[in-house]
């Protein structure tokens, strides 16, 4: 039977020719977007003081909520739409009609002087930075998305946000010092211990004991959790209404004791922040990507490993992402999550529609029911709750207070250690600039590199030394005593007099022990080419040298005129900066003119290999 309903005023759409007459984009002001994984968001710009500009600003804020494109929270779109209408009150008060100003009118100058509005009004720098920032993305999506919107000479100023330098954005973020976060993973896993023995074995064991109250009475615990188990959290209003005279029938022994009765069956939220914080220190996820983890995210297990497949929302077009790490017990990340899967079967029965497919879920006390995820569970505030249980302290003695954020630096950080400074290792879903910047360049880490520079300036220090150059003076003083040449050349005394008389050259050094090579096997001859002499420990630089190696260093500058700069380095750029920095100082001027006009006058280089230049090669 039809039913006669009140007539309702229709508004029609205007013709396609009259529309494209009228000139002005038919988007409503006011509508939904929807968003993979997440509730709809309104976005509504009937207040905009510039209704042509904000239709504009309108259809490009959903252009750019698409799935795949820029936006992808119901935050970032409400951000944009602050924007938006930030953009119409500013250009509604720079003159002429404001109802047709529109895209096209907007000016270099127009965006100058927004910026300086925004530092002007906006309370921080930080925040007008990002509004600009905002703002021109959205000039730039007209740009890209309508070509031949936008005045031509707007083209130019959208290469770059501000003429103000961009803020800074504070102190970058530390990791925890490693005995916060022992005592913090310490703390996880007893926590964790007691809730496995609370919810499983204690649980079912006080289940298995109870029975329906309606029958045996609401004054047994187990009673009480056995309706729980199986009609799940009631209220304090609802538990209260089984009040009855007969003794020992009534709930009267539960009132105000809600928690007591609930967390003995359904985790509670520290149970859920002990989980969380452990799989953020154990993997080095992103907070809020660990907390959208679906009870389906791990996949392919197979030898130890299995996948983590979460959702990165940062990640703009590739949001979808897989981690592979360890699987097994309690002590890897894919024990944990398997972990917290079992700790909430009995609650996810009970559980919200929204809540049932997120991994975190627990009983909330003030709803009375169960839930979680991204929309419910608050891991900041259970982890305060979770510190005040256990008296965590941070570095100065003071309550801990876990910023998420610096559970992953925390793991970060010693994965760096571990890898002993690889950044391309460290550099795992983002690139090797960013793991720089922002894992590795932090203050929990400047003793590993002051002790890396400190190892290498010693590394430096032991290489520069290892040459021994004698100069005139010194190799008369070691002539005349032969004990201290013999320890200064740690040989015997016999081996340091041949030294000495030159019985030991070889062509640019003499050699201490040319069968106890440093590059070789003891007792064999020395394998290296005559130019590794002055890299080695056992090489000794004397004045009766200097010809040679003045005629090597002539040879190694003919070759850096034909050779090309990257590859002259790579083959005599060390034993070039050695000469030029350890040998030749270590003589007077006097020594160093006579070995050069020896060097000229006889030809030591015919000893050369046809392939460095020698007697043999092709000119």
């Amino acid at each position: 039977m039809s039913v006669l309903r009140r007539p309702r005023r229709a508004n029609f759409a205007l013709p396609l020719a009259e529309a494209e007459q009228a000139g002005e984009e038919l988007s409503p002001l006011t509508f939904r977007i929807p968003l993979p994984g997440r509730p709809s968001t309104l976005v509504d710009l009937t207040d905009a003081k510039c209704p042509l500009l904000a239709r504009e600003l309108a259809v490009t804020i959903r252009s750019m909520a698409r799935v795949g494109r820029r936006i992808a929270s119901p935050g970032t779109v409400q951000s944009y739409v602050r924007v938006a209408r930030m953009m119409g009150a500013f250009f509604a008060g720079r003159g002429g009609e404001a109802a047709a100003w529109t895209a096209a009118q907007i000016t270099p100058e127009d965006v100058d002087d927004f910026e300086t509005w925004l530092y002007e009004t906006v309370p921080t720098g930080r925040t007008a930075y990002s509004d600009l920032t905002l703002a021109l993305t959205m000039l730039r999506e007209i740009r890209d998305t309508r070509p031949g919107t936008l005045n031509p000479v707007l083209h130019d100023r959208l290469m770059f946000v501000g003429r103000r330098s961009r803020p800074v954005f504070g102190a970058p973020v530390d990791a925890y010092p490693s005995p916060v976060a022992r005592a913090l993973r310490e703390a996880c896993r007893r926590h964790i211990r007691e809730s496995v023995r609370r919810l499983t074995v204690g649980a079912d064991a006080l289940v298995a004991a109870g029975e329906d109250p309606l029958t045996g009475g609401w004054g047994r615990r187990e009673n009480v959790l056995w309706f729980l188990d199986r009609h799940g959290p009631v209220s304090q209003r609802e538990l209260m209404v089984h009040r009855t005279r007969r003794t020992g029938m009534g709930p009267e022994p539960w009132e105000g004791r809600q928690h007591e009765l609930h967390h003995a069956v359904f985790p509670a939220a520290e149970d859920m922040a002990a989980l969380y914080m452990l799989l953020i220190l154990s993997t080095g996820l992103e907070p809020e990507c660990a907390l959208e983890l679906s009870v389906d995210c791990l996949k392919n297990p197979a030898r130890g490993y299995v996948e983590i497949e979460y959702i990165k929302r940062r990640r703009h077009g590739n949001e979808p992402a897989r981690m592979r790490v360890r699987d097994g017990g309690t002590g890897t990340p894919g024990g944990l999550i398997r972990l917290a899967l079992r700790l909430t079967r009995r609650a996810r029965v009970h559980a919200w529609d929204e809540s049932k497919s997120s991994l975190w879920i627990y009983w909330q006390s003030r709803r009375t029911r169960i839930g979680g995820g991204p929309r419910h569970f608050r891991p900041r505030h259970a982890a305060s709750l979770f510190c005040e249980r256990y008296d965590l302290r941070d570095e100065h003695g003071e309550r801990l207070t876990v910023q998420l954020r610096r559970l992953r630096k925390t793991y970060k950080a010693e994965f760096y250690r571990v890898a002993k400074g690889q950044l391309p290792l460290l550099a795992r879903g983002h690139s090797v600039e960013v793991a720089a910047a922002h894992y590795a360049d932090i203050p929990a880490l400047r003793p590993l590199h002051e002790a890396a520079v400190a190892d290498g300036l010693t590394q430096a220090l032991e290489e520069a030394v290892q040459l021994r150059v004698i100069p005139p003076q010194r190799e008369a003083e070691l002539k005349q005593d032969t004990a201290a040449a013999a320890e200064e050349f740690d040989v015997g005394q016999d081996e340091a007099r041949r030294l000495l008389d030159g019985e030991r050259d070889l062509w640019l050094s003499s050699c201490r022990d040319f069968f106890n090579s440093p590059f070789g096997t003891a007792g064999q001859a020395c394998p290296v080419p005559f130019w590794s002499c002055l890299d080695c420990s056992n090489a000794v630089i004397t004045s009766r040298k200097l010809p040679t190696v003045l005629a090597y260093l002539d040879h190694i500058e003919d070759q850096r005129r034909g050779m090309p700069a990257e590859a002259f380095a790579l083959v005599h750029g060390r034993t070039r900066q050695r000469i030029l920095t350890q040998i030749l100082p270590a003589f007077p001027d006097a020594v160093l003119a006579e070995a050069r006009a020896i060097a000229e006058t006889t030809r030591p280089l015919e000893n050369l290999p046809p392939l460095l230049g020698g007697i043999g090669s092709r000119q």
